[in-house]
């Protein structure tokens, strides 16, 4: 994937919410087919078969999937960039225009949300002290 070898996902468009729906589909299945994508999509969030296979080519066009070799008459995808490293760049473009460029202040509205429980509030505790222990930043 492009985002292991040269950071490349920095230089993507951002995502519309279709289009991270679609790319959550891809990055579940793997290797898969626009009939496979359309089928996964329609269980929870049905749309015309024209609009998603719209969608894949323009993520396509964005850098986000690539073509597989195929002996088969339809295309397969696969995706080009982890679903980690879109889903930070994400974040930090959340931060940058809801939070004024503040993690602390998107992670005080987290922390303050009651859909946050005791057992996410224990994760991050441990994650915040393994932080400390390695002592970056």
């Amino acid at each position: 994937m492009l985002d292991k070898k040269n950071n490349a996902v920095n230089k993507l468009t951002p995502l519309s919410r279709l289009e991270q729906r679609v790319m959550g589909i891809v990055w579940k299945l793997g290797e898969c087919s626009s009939a496979e994508v359309i089928a996964e999509n329609n269980k929870r969030h049905p749309r015309a078969e024209t609009t998603i296979r719209t969608v894949l080519t323009n993520l396509r066009h964005k850098g986000y999937l690539e073509l597989v070799p195929t002996t088969e008459r339809q295309h397969c995808f696969r995706a080009t960039v982890s679903q980690e490293s879109v889903g930070r760049q994400s974040l930090r473009e959340i931060i940058g225009g809801l939070f004024a460029g503040s993690p602390r202040r998107a992670l005080m509205y987290m922390v303050e949300d009651d859909a946050i429980d005791e057992t996410d509030l224990e994760v991050l505790r441990k994650a915040i002290e393994e932080r400390k222990r390695r002592g970056d930043r």
